[in-house]
């Protein structure tokens, strides 16, 4: 689930294989988005509102029109199923994690992959750029994160410390801090610089 970022809208995914947008105010369903041939796993808001990108058990991901609900494209790379999105802060790219290792960051315009992200040994959790949309964390089930520069796909840092699969990650907003959540319950928080 995502809120928009003025936080009117609501966008849900479901292993119903749908989206839906939902009025934060009202509770009312607005949407109902279809197009993934398997389950909804991650969704996320550009942060103009007008777009919506969701990652699938069907390898892909998808950008939609957060208005009318239509598919504007489908994003294709991943060799199996993708398990969390995000756009960067100024929306003009995704990062996605996948099942098959690896990140991928793509054009949110066009839809073309513009990097491919190798270093994990295992299926990639959560994925987050930084406020300034220069670095990208992830989180994996090989129990570590890494940061990345989210120009050149290099990666800058890997942060060991959990013992179990590393399920959620982000960044504080002044990109400092990193905070990590892993499938034992337990939450870390690491410096970046």
């Amino acid at each position: 689930m995502a809120f928009s970022l003025d936080g009117r809208w609501i966008v849900s995914g479901s292993e119903d294989k749908t989206l839906k947008v939902w009025d934060a105010e009202s509770g009312q369903e607005t949407l109902t988005l279809n197009g993934h041939t398997f389950s909804v796993n991650s969704v996320a808001f550009s942060p103009d509102g007008r777009r919506i990108v969701s990652g699938s058990g069907d390898d892909t991901l998808k950008v939609w029109d957060a208005v009318s609900g239509q598919v504007m494209l489908t994003l294709k790379g991943h060799t199996a199923y993708v398990t969390c999105v995000a756009f960067s802060p100024n929306g003009v790219r995704i990062v996605s994690g996948s099942g098959d290792k690896t990140l991928k960051v793509w054009d949110a315009e066009s839809g073309q992959e513009t990097l491919t992200l190798k270093g994990h040994v295992n299926s990639v959790h959560s994925v987050a750029f930084s406020p300034d949309g220069r670095r990208i964390v992830s989180g994996c089930d090989d129990k570590t994160l890494k940061v990345w520069d989210a120009e050149s796909g290099q990666e800058t840092l890997t942060l060991k410390g959990h013992t179990f699969s590393v399920h959620s990650v982000a960044f504080s907003p002044d990109g400092r801090r990193i905070v990590s959540g892993s499938s034992n319950a337990e939450l870390k928080v690491w410096g970046t610089r």
